[in-house]
């Protein structure tokens, strides 16, 4: 979960399945190996995802497109 972190900005949101996702962009100076000054998180009760590249408006992205977000940035991936 996102407890030990400071968020910048942090939205919750829930996908077409009914999975809660805690949304948020951390200050990520203090992460070995970091890849970037900040990264966005999208935390659910049983997964956690990081990345490195994402919109700067990512905050003002609808609940579908921030979804679409997660979901294409993790294929990209694989």
């Amino acid at each position: 979960m996102l407890t030990s972190a400071h968020p910048l900005q942090r939205r919750t949101i829930r996908d077409s399945s009914g999975t809660v996702w805690q949304i948020a962009e951390l200050d990520a100076r203090d992460v070995p190996g970091a890849l970037g000054p900040n990264c966005l998180i999208f935390d659910s009760q049983a997964i956690c995802r990081r990345y490195w590249r994402y919109p700067v408006d990512w905050f003002e992205l609808s609940d579908v497109r921030l979804l679409n977000l997660m979901n294409q940035s993790r294929q990209s991936l694989g």
